[in-house]
C-alpha cells in the first residue's frame, strides 16, 4: 500500500515538471482541462484505493466521474476539513487554494490546461494528506507537486499578456460547482453525533455565505436489517439532519431529503454486514 501511493505522488511530481516545459501553449481548450482532471482524479482514486482508503477513494472517483461529464468539482475547501486540520497546515492551503482559484477562474483552464488540472488534484492531495498528518514524505510529495503545477499555470498566463493585451475582463465569475458533505451515524442510531454536527455546521455555513439553489439531503443505511426497516431508518436520519439544518437558520422549504435505505451503498458489502461509512446522510448544496 506504501509502495502504491509512493508511486502516485513520483509519477505525479514528474508529469508535473514534464508540464512545465512541453504543454504549456499549445491551445487545447477547456476540454483539455476536463479529461486531464479526471485522469488525474482516477490516479488519486486507484492510490487511494490500494491503500485501503475506500472513503476518499469514493471520493476522486466521483470528482473523475464529473469531470470526465463536463462538470468539474471545485478544489476542496480549507474549512471543511479543519476539524482534523493541525493549525500550523491551514495558513499554506489557504493561500494555496485562493492562488489555485484566482487562477482557474481567469484563464488557467485554456492556457494551461494539463498544469492547471494538475494543480487542482495535488492541492486536493495535499489538502487531504495534511488532514491525515500520517506520511509527511507524501504531504510534501503533493506539496511540492502543487506549487510546480501552479508555478507552470501563472507562466502560461504571463506569455498570453505578454502577447496580446486581453480585453477588459467580465465579472469574475461564481463558482456554481455541487458541495457535498456527509454526515455519519452510529448503528442503528439516527442521532447526530457531535462530530456529524461539525459537519452540518460546516454545510450550513457554505450555505449561507453563497446563494443556493436547494440543500438535498439524502439518508441511507448499511446492509444490517431488513430492506424495509433499513428505509424507515435512513428516512430518520435524514429528517434528523434537515431538522438540524433547520435549527441553523436554513429555511425549511429549501431543503429536500430522500431515503435510500440500504439500497446506495457508499462501500459494498454483502447484506448483513454492518459497515460504517454506510451508515449516513449526503447533503449535497446545489448553486
Amino acid at each position: 500500500m506504501m509502495k502504491s501511493m509512493t508511486k502516485y505522488v513520483g509519477v505525479l511530481a514528474m508529469a508535473t515538471f514534464a508540464i512545465s516545459f512541453s504543454t504549456l501553449a499549445t491551445g487545447e481548450d477547456v476540454k483539455d482541462f476536463e479529461r486531464a482532471l479526471s485522469n488525474d482524479y482516477n490516479a488519486l482514486s486507484q492510490s487511494e484505493l490500494a491503500q485501503g482508503d475506500t472513503r476518499d477513494a469514493e471520493t476522486y472517483a466521483r470528482r473523475a466521474t464529473d469531470a470526465a461529464a463536463g462538470n468539474p468539482t471545485a478544489p476542496d475547501q480549507v474549512e471543511l476539513r479543519r476539524p482534523f486540520l493541525k493549525e500550523h497546515y491551514v495558513a499554506d492551503l489557504t493561500q494555496a487554494r485562493s492562488r489555485l482559484v484566482t487562477a482557474l477562474e481567469a484563464t488557467g483552464r485554456t492556457d494551461a490546461p494539463a498544469a492547471a488540472a494538475r494543480a487542482q488534484s495535488a492541492y486536493d492531495c495535499w489538502l487531504e494528506q495534511a488532514s491525515e498528518d500520517l506520511q509527511p514524505d507524501h504531504i510534501q510529495a503533493c506539496r511540492d507537486s502543487f506549487m510546480t503545477a501552479m508555478d507552470a499555470v501563472e507562466a502560461a498566463a504571463t506569455k498570453v499578456v505578454a502577447a496580446e493585451p486581453p480585453p477588459p475582463p467580465p465579472p469574475a465569475p461564481v463558482e456554481t460547482f455541487p458541495e457535498n458533505f456527509i454526515v455519519f451515524f452510529d448503528f442503528d442510531r439516527s442521532e447526530i453525533t457531535p462530530e456529524g454536527m461539525t459537519v452540518i455546521r460546516s454545510a450550513e455555513a457554505a450555505a449561507v455565505g453563497t446563494p443556493f439553489k436547494r440543500i438535498r439531503a439524502t439518508g441511507h443505511t448499511d446492509r444490517s436489517g431488513s430492506d424495509r426497516y433499513n428505509q424507515a431508518l435512513s428516512q430518520r436520519r435524514a429528517d434528523a439532519v434537515k431538522a438540524a439544518l433547520t435549527e441553523a437558520g436554513i429555511p425549511a422549504g429549501d431543503i429536500e431529503i430522500a431515503a435510500r435505505g440500504e439500497s446506495e451503498p457508499l462501500v459494498e458489502t454483502n447484506d448483513g454486514v454492518r459497515e460504517a461509512q454506510n451508515r449516513r446522510v449526503e447533503i449535497l448544496i446545489e448553486r
